[in-house]
């Protein structure tokens, strides 16, 4: 009988834990799945798929929808799709549940080769979610959080925000050997 008890309880124990696991597993799922297409939508030009998935309070300082996809718009349209030689989502650093969402800390890694520079970046995207984990709309924190904070003034204190990482070089064309 007491044995019976005692596996009861450590099943309901081994529960509510794998619970807390699955609860972050699924938000890191839904924050990957939510911004491959925030860089989907940017790497094709497809502003309406990119500003589904950016912060609402970034959107609306730009004065709404509308006017936030054509400042997209005109802000990457001197730069050459093939100059973009890497623009995706990297390691997801960090999940915090705050009173009434989740928030989250993710890399964005881009390179890109323009004007004959190779730029290498990761910055740190800010995601949150309003509806438990599913989607997640984000916006670039520059690595600062002073700056996090204009965008975001309830950001959580526990997010920890890392510096951006940029590194650029000169693009080196060698020239082609004669046979």
């Amino acid at each position: 009988m007491i044995k019976r008890f005692l596996i009861t309880i450590s099943f309901a124990y081994f529960f509510c834990c794998s619970y807390a696991q699955f609860d972050t597993a699924f938000a890191k799922a839904s924050i990957r799945r939510c911004a491959d297409s925030l860089t989907y939508g940017f790497k094709t030009k497809d502003w309406e798929l990119f500003t589904r998935y950016n912060y609402p309070a970034l959107i609306g300082s730009l004065g709404g929808k509308s006017e936030f996809m054509k400042y997209i718009a005109l802000m990457f349209s001197p730069i050459p799709d093939s100059a973009w030689k890497q623009y995706e989502p990297g390691t997801i650093l960090q999940v915090i549940k705050t009173g009434g969402d989740l928030q989250t800390v993710i890399e964005l890694k881009s390179v890109i080769e323009w004007q004959g520079r190779r730029i290498t970046t990761i910055s740190h995207l800010i995601g949150e979610s309003w509806d438990g984990g599913m989607f997640w709309t984000f916006f670039d924190s520059e690595g600062d959080r002073t700056s996090a904070l204009l965008i975001k003034p309830d950001l959580s204190e526990q997010l920890s925000i890392p510096k951006k990482i940029e590194h650029a070089e000169p693009i080196s064309v060698l020239p082609k050997k004669k046979n």
